[in-house]
């Protein structure tokens, strides 16, 4: 899978923010990648959330050449699955963003996965990361 990150920022200061602390390291053609992803509290009190991964389009591709993806939220730790947490003022964690395909997805096609914090209450907290990735096909290699 070729992939592209994107951070969305919104204007204002959102309590959370996202970052790409490690890319995957699968080869392109890999059905499974993992992304380290850390999650920082800018300010000074603690901020329960909750991690939000969905398919959306690609805005710069045809919907015809896109497909979905199955994604997970995992700890750092372990590999369990995680979506909710407590995060301590002035302090950061680790997470794994998963993003798989299964042996029959069509090749040639891309994925946009959205991922971000929201509140109890649905809000929005953090910045948006965009993961933008490419189902290569290996016949169209040189």
């Amino acid at each position: 899978m070729l992939v592209c990150i994107a951070t969305l920022c919104t204007y204002g200061q959102q309590t959370l923010e996202l970052k790409v602390k490690k890319s995957s390291d699968s080869p392109n053609t890999a059905s499974e990648h993992l992304y380290l992803i850390e999650i920082v509290n800018t300010k000074d009190k603690a901020q329960e959330f909750t991690i939000v991964s969905e398919n959306k389009t690609c805005q710069d591709i045809q919907q015809s050449k896109q497909v979905q993806l199955k994604k997970q939220v995992l700890t750092a730790q372990n590999k369990n699955v995680f979506k909710t947490g407590v995060i301590k003022g002035k302090s950061s964690k680790d997470f794994y963003i998963k993003i798989s395909r299964n042996p029959d997805t069509p090749l040639g096609k891309w994925n946009c996965i959205e991922i971000r914090a929201i509140s109890d209450d649905t809000k929005t907290i953090s910045n948006t990361l965009t993961i933008k990735s490419q189902i290569p096909d290996p016949k169209n290699f040189n």
